[in-house]
């Protein structure tokens, strides 16, 4: 598994789009000429979601209803990680909101 970011949420990512780590792009194949790339990421309850990753490092798509559906706000935590396995790749998106001081996942 390869973690391809951990990021407490600003306002920005809240009401415009996700930054995402320069860094973590590499995990993506976008193609020459191509300036973005979809993927879909499944959350703790298995639902799937269609993202957007362009070559400026930020996600759209489902970012916004994945936002309000899960009921995110400036401070919680968004966890994206990769995985390899027989039937291809995988990527798992996670929530965290603290809750009387402890960390909990977003359902």
């Amino acid at each position: 598994m390869e973690v391809l970011m951990e990021k407490e949420l600003n306002r920005t990512d809240i009401e415009l789009c996700l930054a995402f780590p320069t860094s973590s792009r590499r995990a993506f194949s976008m193609p020459e000429g191509e300036t973005a790339v979809y993927f879909e990421a499944t959350d703790t309850l298995e639902k799937k979601w269609n993202f957007r990753l362009s070559r400026r490092s930020v996600i759209t798509g489902d970012w916004l209803q994945f936002v309000r559906d899960k009921g995110l706000k400036v401070g919680d935590k968004i966890f994206m990680w990769r995985e390899e396995g027989a039937t291809g790749v995988r990527y798992t998106v996670r929530a965290e909101t603290k809750i009387f001081g402890v960390w909990v996942n977003v359902q």
